[in-house]
This record gives C-alpha cells, structure tokens and sequence, in this order.
C-alpha cells in the first residue's frame, strides 16, 4: 500500500517509539519536499527527524518535489499552509492509497475530495487490533504526554479505547 504521509504522524509516531508502524502497514511513503524540510532539515534532531532520514535512505519513504499545480494555488488562497497543500495535492496527483495526516484543515480538504484518510490514531487502533501494541492506552497516554492533542479521558479518548477492544 502506498501512502503520502504529512509531518505530523512521522514526529509523533517517531515520539512515541511507534515510527515503524509506518513501514509494518505501508510498503511506500510519498512525502513533499516541504515535509522532508519540516520534519529532517528544520527538525534537526527532533522527533522524526532520524528516522525519516533513514527511511528516505532505505527507499521506503520519498521525497517528491511538488509540480506548479494550480491546485495548491488553489488551496493556498483556502487557507492551507504550503505544507499542507503540497501534501494534499502529492495524494490527489499520485493516486495515493491512503493520506495520512492529523491537520484538521488537511484532512477536511482530502474527505472533500474523497481521498482515502488515516490519521496517527488510526493507525495506532489498527496496530492495536492487529496484535502488534500491547496496550493502546498505554501508547495514548505517551502520545498525549508528548504533545498530541487528544483530550485525556475525553469522550473521543473513550471511544478509541471502546474500538480496540
């Protein structure tokens, strides 16, 4: 499965020690050169950053430079960072299986155009699921001690924990 992935599951996911995941459920990430900058280059050494490097270095994850589209002009005057533009227009141009993203605004443009979503909860419910986490609430509590914003023990929260069982 081939997936384009944004910033936000690649430095949390790393966060948590749950980077692999990506590479367990997806055989190729497409990511736009402005997530490589945010992620490697401006991230440095921060969550993400080492093992998007190293995926991009084993050929599982690419780095795709965007084409003058006038679809990110498009949504750029919606609001949309550059980022989160080229993310949406990289799953649209490229047939992606799957957009994985956390960004609000990113995924309200990609259900409006009908691309297939998946966030970092989603794939942390599905590793639940599959066997390959022991205790999603033990991997939510990290994320959220990490900074993602979840709600602890709010009704969303709940209800994820209600699913993994």
């Amino acid at each position: 499965m081939r997936a384009v992935a944004d910033s936000t599951p690649l430095i949390y996911l790393s966060a948590i020690s749950q980077f692999d995941l990506l590479r367990l459920y997806f055989s190729s990430v497409l990511i736009p050169n402005a997530v490589h900058e945010e992620v490697v280059r401006a991230g440095d050494e921060q969550h993400g950053a080492l093992e998007t490097r190293a995926g991009v270095e084993e050929g599982w994850i690419t780095v795709v430079y965007p084409t003058n589209d006038p679809r990110i002009a498009f949504l750029l005057d919606q609001g949309m960072t550059p980022t989160d533009a080229h993310v949406v227009v990289l799953a649209q141009e490229r047939q992606a299986d799957l957009l994985i993203a956390d960004d609000a605004m990113v995924r309200k443009q990609a259900q409006s155009l009908g691309l297939p979503l998946l966030g970092t909860l989603g794939i942390l419910l599905n590793a639940q699921r599959d066997g390959h986490l022991p205790d999603l609430k033990v991997v939510l509590d990290q994320l959220i001690a990490a900074g993602f914003y979840l709600q602890p023990n709010g009704p969303f929260y709940k209800e994820l924990l209600r699913r993994a069982r």
